[in-house]
């Protein structure tokens, strides 16, 4: 049966964490799917524990690529879906098992081509979950200028509608990218219902961090988005607002 859902999860060297994610896609209560994993470049047994895996799951695809990085991983994962959604995880993070169920109706009986949700926040080395996001009812192409709440974990697009849509090569905001292409033409982004994803939080070099996705933001506003130079920078001061102002509540 041609599956309705295809899972894209990019992996490099994700051998010790990888198989969480693919068990949370394999134990969802939505059927059919396929889970396509994107062996990014690895070389510390990740490409061994998929092919031990594959044997027990029928529905799971194993594309391997030489090191390119995460939005170009998902990108060849796009271009090899069939589902008529498309929907992303990466092997770092997991779903609990009622998100497809949830999401693919709700995309389904509202004539939804583009659905992202509320998600939960756990720190790497915390056992507890510490926070949910809250995200808004719905967002437009302009909201997405000003800022971005929309979780790739919880974001899945119909590609029969939509056609296939793909990440720009940019070390950040390829995600953020990918909803503006998807909402440029007017389709709104809808939330479903629920709270079913679970974003683990890494540790990292904030400052460095912040400073890289500016600048690949902005390439992302001047090149694909074809914005001036001041709009630009007022956009950006948006953003980081927006970003300081995320609905957090007590997990």
């Amino acid at each position: 049966m041609k599956p309705l859902v295809s899972v894209i999860t990019p992996a490099h060297n994700a051998a010790i964490i990888l198989e969480t994610a693919i068990q949370a896609v394999a134990t969802q209560t939505y059927h059919p799917l396929e889970h396509i994993i994107i062996d990014d470049g690895s070389t510390d047994g990740t490409a061994e524990l998929l092919q031990e895996l594959s044997r027990e799951l029928p529905h799971l695809r194993c594309i391997h690529q030489r090191r390119q990085g995460a939005g170009m991983a998902r990108n060849l994962g796009i271009e090899a879906a069939e589902g008529r959604h498309i929907a992303f995880l990466d092997s770092d993070d997991l779903w609990l098992p009622r998100k497809l169920e949830l999401q693919v109706g709700f995309m389904e009986e509202r004539q939804c081509a583009f659905s992202y949700g509320d998600y939960l926040v756990q720190g790497r080395d915390k056992d507890h979950v510490r926070k949910a996001f809250r995200t808004p009812l719905q967002l437009t192409h302009q909201d997405l200028l000003r800022g971005c709440p929309i979780g790739c974990l919880t974001a899945a697009y119909n590609q029969e509608a939509l056609g296939k849509a793909y990440m720009p090569r940019a070390a950040r905001g390829q995600d953020w990218a990918l909803w503006l292409s998807l909402t440029r033409n007017g389709t709104p982004a809808m939330r479903y219902p629920g709270t079913e994803a679970v974003y683990h939080r890494g540790r990292g070099s904030l400052s460095a961090n912040k400073l890289s996705k500016s600048l690949d933001m902005y390439r992302i506003y001047r090149q694909q988005e074809r914005i001036g130079a001041i709009r630009t920078l007022g956009y950006l001061a948006s953003f980081s607002i927006h970003s300081l102002r995320k609905r957090w509540v007590a997990g």
